[in-house]
């Protein structure tokens, strides 16, 4: 929405701080749609450096139940995000994601790839995955960069955190990620289960 603004009123919006501005733009200039490019994204910036591959694209009518989603998607709760709590308290859309009606098109089952990336290799020998779809692959690798932000990575050095098709129907100790590993000792449920439900079963062990 900033490309709808002058250079100048940019730069003020970083004088401000983004978070208002951000939340009073949406409310002045009306969104009828919205589309988000989940297809490849990255787990510190913009502009690339640790890419993790979602294969996933999302669409909706309402930016603040959008953006709460994909909050949600990325390890958030929409009330951390400032801004979103604003649009909402002004009533530019709703962040209530449980109310919201979320209808999935199609389900990326393609096998998740290797990154390049050292970042998200160091995170992925937390993992033993076999034939792990990319959205739940990738909702794992975002909710480990979390905890190992938090400091609270190293919990699972020796304890291997499963995910994948492969494990379907396999009984076990392990802990399992997805709807793929329900068979094992502690897993979480999902298809894919979101970063925040991961990063909290993840908390909760």
């Amino acid at each position: 929405m900033k490309g709808c603004i002058s250079d100048r009123e940019k730069r003020n919006f970083h004088t401000r701080g983004l978070h208002k501005p951000i939340a009073y733009l949406n409310k002045v200039i009306k969104q009828d749609f919205i589309l988000v490019d989940g297809i490849c994204g990255d787990l510190d910036f913009e502009e690339g450096g640790n890419p993790v591959q979602m294969n996933r694209i999302f669409c909706g009518t309402d930016p603040v139940l959008i953006d709460s989603y994909i909050a949600e998607n990325i390890g958030y709760r929409p009330d951390e995000v400032a801004y979103i709590r604003i649009a909402d308290d002004i009533g530019v859309g709703s962040s209530d994601i449980d109310h919201a009606e979320i209808i999935v098109l199609s389900k990326d089952q393609s096998i998740a790839k290797p990154s390049s990336s050292r970042k998200v290799q160091k995170l992925a020998g937390y993992v033993q995955a076999k034939d792990a779809c990319s959205p739940c692959y990738a909702n794992l690798i975002r909710a480990l960069a979390r905890l190992d932000d938090e400091g609270l990575l190293c919990r699972f050095k020796n304890t291997p955190i499963l995910i994948g098709q492969g494990y379907k129907a396999m009984a076990g100790s392990g802990i399992g990620i997805g709807q793929c590993t329900s068979d094992m000792h502690k897993s979480v449920a999902g298809c894919p289960p979101s970063t925040s439900i991961i990063l909290d079963f993840l908390k909760n062990l």
